[in-house]
């Protein structure tokens, strides 16, 4: 939001724009703006004694899914959405407050989109939490949904789903590299060091003791990202019940299906390659 400013600097309503990870490139005070939000998950969000901000990613490995399980028709992203949001809430919840005995929500919000207006999306998370959950309580009945553009919408909430956007876009470029976009990559340069932390994280196969530079560094249990499913779904059953642990519990299967090994392809922006000189 614009702060009152006793000097005509102008820099307040240049920097009064919304930022987008996929507009980035177009305006240079929302790149500064990008690249500050960045540099401020990675250094002060995520302290060892002060966690201002808790992340959890998860990211869907579509290939090793059985997507006939979610129904065949146009609502299946939908359907598919709404079913690992639930996951992903609970999930991090869970995890990052392993040890609290009660969680009270009293919000939750999400950027205006198609999930508005889905017969399921708005309300079927929060009654699935507070009917299957004991430790979790959601104290509203629907999701907020706000524009993202803060100037739009005048909630400062707004500006949590651009920061949030942002880091889906560092991971996302991260992970596979597909923009050509200078600022894009930089962005994604600027998270690499965290991102590489996140990801450096597995279980022992023998003792399932886990190991890995995630779990001494200040991220353990403030951000994590992980992939699902690390098995594929070669299931025929429509009724398949995921749970909130990501095991196949109708089939009686044991072994966690999250997983974090993933590549990281985003190279430095500024490395000249040799192609250049030839």
């Amino acid at each position: 939001m614009v702060s009152d400013c006793g000097h005509l600097c102008g820099h307040h309503s240049d920097n009064d724009t919304e930022i987008h990870y996929k507009e980035v490139h177009k305006l240079n005070a929302r790149y500064r703006i990008a690249q500050n939000w960045i540099r401020f998950i990675k250094d002060e969000a995520c302290s060892r004694h002060s966690k201002l901000l808790y992340i959890n990613i998860l990211g869907l490995n579509l290939s090793k899914m059985n997507l006939d399980l979610f129904g065949s028709d146009s609502s299946r992203d939908l359907i598919l959405y709404n079913r690992f949001y639930r996951t992903a809430i609970i999930g991090g919840l869970n995890y990052f407050f392993k040890h609290v005995n009660k969680i009270s929500i009293e919000t939750i919000y999400h950027d205006k989109g198609s999930q508005e207006h889905h017969s399921l999306f708005p309300w079927h998370s929060i009654y699935r939490i507070n009917l299957e959950n004991e430790k979790v309580t959601v104290n509203c009945d629907t999701i907020i949904f706000l524009d993202s553009d803060h100037r739009k919408s005048g909630a400062g909430e707004s500006q949590f789903i651009q920061l949030i956007d942002l880091v889906l876009g560092a991971t996302f470029v991260g992970l596979h590299n597909p923009s050509e976009k200078y600022q894009k990559q930089m962005i994604g340069y600027t998270f690499k060091p965290t991102l590489e932390i996140l990801l450096d994280r597995v279980k022992n196969p023998a003792t399932g003791v886990p190991w890995g530079r995630y779990y001494p560094s200040n991220y353990y249990r403030g951000y994590q990202i992980s992939f699902f499913p690390n098995n594929s779904q070669n299931f025929n059953d429509t009724d398949m019940h995921l749970d909130f642990n990501g095991r196949l519990t109708e089939y009686g299967f044991g072994q966690d299906n999250f997983y974090w090994n993933r590549p990281i392809l985003l190279k430095d922006p500024e490395q000249t390659g040799w192609d250049t000189w030839l």
